[in-house]
């Protein structure tokens, strides 16, 4: 989401001329279709409540595809921007680590604070017994870290440092690395590290990075058969619904890549407001959801409980607190704290 927030500059000469600027718009509604199934995702972490069967469906689906297209989507705004491929190295990567790694770390910190206070008092999700344990979490042992729910940041810079690195010097490699890399969700990585995310998602940065580079024929064969490609989504969501297997999710995420582009296409072009305004504030919502979401489930957890019918209204209040909150306190530290706010652009 940092990828994508703000670089709009074109792409350099030797790719096929850009269209102008404002067709980036599809973008900005994919950013805010993207976010809007996060935070659905995250409204419960752990245990389902009984009877709500549904939602874990629901979760099931957006998980197999959600995290791609994020990553897909870096990767094309990465593809478009001459001043990525053209940047000095450490300039870059240095840029990269401000506006990426000091979040994520500082956020996974305060994940831990919080956690370890909220928990004396509120009911608190995938708790740890000690500050020891919470940091291998977070470091080494990364399958339970506390910053799991911001786990993109740690991959996109990765990605970006091969990228300036490895790929832009040399950009012919490009479709070998890509090729090379679709095998990677098949193995079974070691969670040491993130290596396990970093690699089974390059793929996905990899796709993305290669249609920024020839845009106007993947704008325009999305545009052409995209419709056909939301309808083999679904039809793999069910499929891998009932008979999940590591094929079937890499297929319907890859899926997931031309038909949700495609309909950014559409709303964008209908004037869409609604993700428009969720695809700004992407990196606020995606960085403070998980906290105004269990902040707001530990509080009315005190009162009433999300068993039963309650949890409908769970369901909804839950999805507004991680949406409008993160988005209210964007809007204060843009006025209090600039140099904090724009972590979150």
């Amino acid at each position: 989401m940092s990828d994508i927030a703000s670089d709009r500059t074109q792409r350099p000469a030797a790719t096929p001329a850009a269209k102008p600027a404002q067709r980036l718009a599809s973008v900005d509604v994919a950013k805010g279709i993207g976010i809007l199934l996060v935070v659905v995702g995250h409204v419960v972490s752990q245990q389902v409540p009984a009877g709500h069967e549904w939602y874990r469906t629901l979760k099931d689906a957006i998980y197999f595809f959600h995290m791609p297209f994020f990553l897909a989507l870096s990767g094309y705004v990465l593809g478009l921007s001459a001043r990525a491929w053209t940047a000095d190295r450490r300039a870059f990567i240095l840029e990269r680590l401000d506006r990426l790694i000091v979040p994520f770390f500082t956020f996974g910190l305060l994940i831990i604070a919080g956690k370890s206070l909220f928990s004396l008092f509120l009911h608190v999700d995938n708790t740890q017994d000690s500050l020891l344990a919470y940091l291998d979490g977070l470091f080494i042992h990364t399958s339970r870290s506390p910053a799991t729910s911001v786990w993109y940041l740690y991959a996109a810079f990765i990605y970006a440092v091969v990228f300036r690195l490895v790929i832009a010097p040399r950009p012919a490699i490009l479709p070998a690395l890509l090729v090379a890399s679709l095998v990677l969700p098949f193995f079974d990585i070691p969670n040491l590290f993130y290596a396990d995310r970093v690699l089974k998602f390059l793929p996905f940065f990899l796709i993305g990075l290669w249609a920024g580079r020839h845009r106007d024929m993947v704008e325009e064969q999305v545009r052409r058969s995209g419709w056909l490609a939301m309808i083999a989504l679904g039809l793999s969501i069910v499929l891998t619904l009932r008979a999940e297997s590591t094929l079937s999710v890499f297929i319907t995420a890859l899926l997931s890549l031309p038909a949700l582009y495609w309909l950014a296409q559409i709303l964008s072009e209908r004037g869409d407001r609604l993700f428009m305004t969720l695809g700004a504030f992407s990196m606020a919502i995606y960085l403070l959801n998980t906290i105004t979401i269990g902040l707001t489930k530990g509080v009315g957890f005190l009162f009433l409980k999300w068993d039963g019918n309650a949890f409908y209204l769970y369901f909804v209040v839950l999805t507004l607190a991680g949406i409008a909150l993160p988005i209210a306190a964007k809007l204060v530290l843009d006025r209090i704290a600039p140099p904090l706010a724009r972590y979150m652009r």
